[in-house]
């Protein structure tokens, strides 16, 4: 029996899973935790062993499934990068 007001999140049809991934930015090499298929940045440190262990935790888990992934506000950053294309005035 449910009880009045209770809601529980629908079930996703997408899979969720992480991996770590090796990323250059201004010439430091940093680690980042993703989550896939959202392409959300959880962590990014410079340690290797943070990050694995943080993605074999999600792995293992499925903490966020069920709510279909990590929320916005706890990413580093959310989704691909996009390049922005310089015009003319700024250049």
């Amino acid at each position: 029996m449910r009880r009045k007001g209770f809601r529980q999140p629908k079930p996703t049809k997408t899979k969720l899973y992480y991996k770590a991934e090796m990323v250059k930015t201004k010439g430091k090499i940093m680690w980042q935790a993703v989550e896939m298929p959202t392409k959300s940045v959880i962590i990014e440190s410079f340690f290797e062993e943070d990050v694995k262990k943080i993605v074999k935790f999600q792995n293992k888990h499925k903490v966020w499934e069920a709510s279909g992934g990590i929320p916005h506000f706890l990413c580093q950053q959310f989704g691909p990068k996009k390049h922005r294309i310089r015009t003319s005035r700024e250049r």
